[in-house]
């Protein structure tokens, strides 16, 4: 029986049963899944996507459940094996083709046309493993490998929150939240440009796609405007060019 095989009868939150099933967490140092290259090491770095409007707060800002999903269902993630710098682009197609399913309703749920993939947080397991509360003994986070036929580098980072009250648990989340801002969002190639603005609005330092870093010429960090951006946009659309292609000497 896989790790992952639970009682569908039980009125116990997905979460719940798995920590059931693996009290003291051991088992990340297994291979859970079949299809998983195998554990995932505490040096391994994973990728967290950030998707509107669920993860905004009225005012546009972030709020505190990127992780939410690790509480109850599980939160998935994306394993970079290879680095971000290898397999961004595969990252960033993956999920895209998930946020598009989600706004098509292809997804087994009604459909949420709002619904937009913003970027990309990442962080290495050994930080979200050693995320807990001051007064905690013992680690709360758990991350496991989670592949399918489908996805091989799947994962799965669930939150043993055994004994936690609501301002316990609010807090946790507002700590697994914090860390993934550390290095930055990564801002997905697919935000449409007239939608730059969520990303900029979560205060976080951006990382610019490669294709439109391909039209700076200044070496400054700061993202360009929302205007700057959907006059790019514009200017390959109209001349049907790839962005690499674009005049490099022009500056925003």
């Amino acid at each position: 029986m896989s790790f992952y095989d639970l009682d569908a009868e039980s009125k116990l939150p997905r979460v719940e049963q798995l920590v059931d099933k693996d009290k003291d967490g051991a088992k990340q140092k297994e291979k859970v899944s079949e299809h998983s290259p195998g554990p995932i090491a505490d040096d391994e770095l994973l990728a967290r996507s950030l998707d509107y409007p669920t993860k905004f707060t009225d005012l546009g800002g972030l709020n505190d459940s990127l992780f939410q999903d690790a509480f109850s269902h599980g939160a998935s993630a994306q394993r970079l094996l290879h680095g971000w710098d290898v397999q961004a682009t595969e990252v960033h197609d993956r999920f895209e083709i998930r946020a598009k399913a989600r706004r098509e309703g292809t997804d087994g749920r009604g459909p949420d046309p709002a619904n937009l993939y913003i970027g990309a947080f990442h962080m290495t397991a050994a930080e979200l493993r050693a995320c807990k509360l001051a007064e905690d003994t013992a680690p709360r986070v758990r991350v496991y490998d989670a592949g399918d036929a489908s996805d091989q580098l799947h994962a799965e980072v669930i939150v043993d929150a055994t004994g936690l009250k609501k301002p316990q648990r609010k807090e946790l989340r507002v700590r697994l939240m914090t860390l993934a801002q550390q290095r930055g969002l990564f801002v997905s190639p697919h935000l449409p440009a007239e939608d730059f603005g969520r990303a900029q609005g979560t205060q976080c330092e951006l990382h610019l796609p490669a294709a439109w870093e391909a039209k700076r010429t200044d070496s400054t960090p700061t993202a360009p405007s929302s205007r700057d951006v959907i006059d790019f946009h514009t200017e390959v659309t109209q001349k049907g060019r790839d962005p690499m292609e674009i005049n490099r000497s022009a500056t925003l």
